[in-house]
């Protein structure tokens, strides 16, 4: 149940338009058990990628909304997070976007410390899904990451 409500709230606020595009920053909210740090544009429907950990957990999720066509929904695909010459892969489920018809990738994975170092590594982060890739940068997450990191990796 839960998880069908972060996935149905994340897709809620998936999207793109030219004109959101040129505001996105990354955006940090821990007000409740599930903690996230997304890129997309303040107020609007526009993500591009979103990293989440439940409490007490000890797992991430990844979603990436950069639509590749060649995705079906139910079908498993790699999640490529790349940053200089350091890089992660991840198996995703493939999920049905009803918002923008597109299909989107979902991974749930146990919380890595080697995520958070990608993340800290260089100035931007290429995702690449099923040969679709989106390069966010990634200097305003640098404050976010070690609150992040802390409810991911720590037991609560």
């Amino acid at each position: 149940m839960r998880r069908t409500l972060i996935v149905g709230l994340l897709a809620a606020v998936a999207g793109s338009s030219p004109a959101a595009q040129g505001a996105r920053t990354w955006l940090f909210d821990d007000s409740s058990d599930v903690v996230t740090l997304q890129y997309g544009t303040p107020e609007s429907d526009d993500v591009v990628v979103a990293v989440s950990c439940e409490a007490n957990t000890r797992t991430v999720r990844i979603n990436e909304f950069a639509s590749s066509n060649s995705l079906t929904p139910g079908r498993t695909a790699k999640l490529r997070l790349t940053n200089g010459s350091a890089s992660i892969e991840y198996n995703g489920q493939a999920l049905a976007n009803e918002m923008d018809g597109g299909v989107n990738l979902e991974v749930v994975a146990p919380a890595d410390a080697k995520l958070f170092a990608l993340l800290r590594a260089g100035p931007s982060l290429t995702i690449d899904v099923a040969g679709k890739q989106a390069t966010v940068p990634l200097k305003a997450a640098a404050p976010h990451l070690a609150a992040l990191e802390k409810a991911c990796l720590t037991k609560r």
